[in-house]
């Protein structure tokens, strides 16, 4: 018997790391088992004759949201090609909403929900030993007499008996590793899955040892899946202690982390970090505590910005904050204040995030009440609700484009600080005023040339002087803007940029 065991990778760092824990749990088992993570510019096609080329009798898709679709795609192609093959799906995609989804896709077989080590586990036995016994599988998903039986959740898994994901990989420096210190899940708001049962942490000696490794192979980047790696002061302090104790120089360690839960005495501590050995990731979403409180976010906002600007003080943490827009209760005036007062964090970087109302989440589940219309097709990001028109949610996608091109990347932080004192305007309000003069002047074609973006943020100035009545500061900030320039283009493009000028329309 051949098993695949595969997945389409995308961005969803959870789905990297689980295609490890899958194998692990079925390495000893009496069969052949292969696993192959296809990339998300592979062409379905292609994936479609990889897996045929392989002749396997069971294949299993892990799957989310951003996947799932291909997946299907490919899944459906080989059910046709080879009707007796038998079409696995696990993930959270599937692991919600299972039964309106086998319905739709005739062509899986079985569907593994939840944790899915032990089901997969499970499965395999009972098909080795001609037993069966799918009804009493749980977290198992079949079709029997045409009707489709979807069995209650697995117990969570005990985290501790599965084995170190990359015992028997070779890392190379290069490599980033993703890494789960705990299973569960602290994070209960409004907008998230989880699936139940309690939170499991792995010990600590076992989770130093496991880091060790990834230390001693001077891995590049290790990120950690866990959501609110931080849930727990102490565990978190322990662990930070022990990587800024036992720092290599070169690693980079990420974490989704909680600011609220920071204290000041971990604040010190990631104070004597190397510069870059953490990044942190910080769902702040809105500072507007009417939708966090219906979102069902329980954060401290205000200790929450507190901490995270004292980190920014001692400069050695690389902190993401993320703000999110559809929430609750958050109109698009309530939304710029949030934005406001994140972008005043002056986080090393910030994103701007559309609300998504997964399947199996409280406010998907509650979408009327608030008026929700979203896609109904992943990632099932939110069109509009009663807070929150349509035009005005299209209007900040656009900005979250310009936050990244000109704001996060770096290249424009002498020349934005300059209009935003020049223009005594709010960061939102530069922003929102660069979007409407780029729709208005269909410029968004030519803002593939990096170079192309000093010209425009130079033309949407000129504009703006001129309404103010200030234009005899235009030769100061177009200075600025060439000095921004030269420190972020190569010398060859900006020879190239004074030759052609400042005309975008040149």
């Amino acid at each position: 018997m051949r098993l695949l065991l595969t997945t389409i990778q995308n961005d969803c760092i959870h789905t990297k790391l689980s295609m490890k824990y899958l194998y692990s749990v079925v390495e000893e088992a009496p069969c052949q088992t292969d696993v192959v993570e296809y990339k998300t510019t592979d062409h379905v096609g292609y994936i479609f004759r990889e897996i045929l080329r392989g002749e396997y009798n069971i294949v299993y898709f892990h799957c989310n949201m951003m996947n799932v679709d291909k997946v299907a795609e490919v899944a459906e192609m080989v059910k046709k090609a080879v009707p007796t093959s038998i079409m696995v799906m696990g993930g959270t995609e599937v692991s919600f909403g299972t039964r309106e989804f086998m319905e739709q896709h005739p062509e899986i077989d079985y569907v593994f929900r939840g944790e899915p080590e032990s089901v997969l586990y499970q499965f395999l036995r009972t098909i080795f030993t001609y037993e069966f016994d799918f009804e009493n599988i749980a977290g198992l998903a079949y079709r029997q007499d045409d009707r489709i039986q979807v069995n209650p959740m697995a117990a969570p898994v005990d985290f501790e008996t599965l084995p170190f994901p990359y015992e028997n990989m070779e890392l190379e420096p290069s490599d980033t590793a993703y890494y789960e210190s705990f299973r569960g899940c602290p994070d209960r708001c409004g907008y998230s899955q989880y699936y139940p049962g309690k939170i499991r942490s792995l010990p600590l000696n076992r989770i130093c040892t496991e880091l060790r490794y990834f230390l001693v192979k001077n891995v590049q980047r290790v990120v950690f899946v866990d959501k609110w790696f931080n849930y727990s002061r102490d565990r978190a302090y322990r662990i930070w202690e022990y990587l800024i104790s036992n720092d290599n120089g070169i690693t980079t360690f990420e974490f989704d982390v909680n600011g609220d839960l920071l204290d000041e005495e971990t604040v010190r501590l990631l104070g004597t970090a190397r510069e870059g050995q953490f990044r942190f990731n910080v769902d702040v979403e809105s500072t507007n505590a009417e939708a966090l409180a219906a979102a069902g976010r329980k954060a401290n906002i205000y200790q929450l910005m507190y901490n995270v600007s004292r980190l920014q003080e001692y400069g050695t943490v690389d902190i993401t904050t993320v703000i999110r827009a559809g929430l609750p209760c958050e109109t698009p005036a309530l939304f710029a204040r949030s934005f406001n007062k994140i972008f005043d964090l002056k986080a090393s970087r910030m994103e701007l995030k559309v609300l998504r109302l997964k399947k199996g989440t409280e406010l998907r589940r509650n979408a009327q009440q608030y008026g929700y219309a979203y896609q109904s097709r992943a990632p099932y990001e939110v069109i509009a609700n009663d807070f929150m028109p349509a035009t005005e949610l299209i209007r900040i996608e656009n900005i979250g484009k310009l936050l990244n091109l000109f704001v996060n990347s770096g290249g424009f932080e002498e020349s934005i600080q300059k209009i935003l004192l020049d223009g005594r305007m709010k960061p939102y309000a530069f922003l929102e005023g660069l979007e409407a003069y780029i729709s208005k002047n269909q410029m968004e074609k030519l803002m593939y040339k990096e170079e192309n973006l000093y010209r425009i943020l130079y033309a949407y100035a000129t504009e703006l002087y001129d309404t103010m009545n200030e234009t005899l500061k235009l030769p100061v900030l177009q200075e600025i803007l060439h000095s921004d320039m030269e420190q972020n283009l190569s010398y060859e493009k900006v020879k190239i940029f004074d030759r052609k000028g400042w005309d975008i329309n040149a």
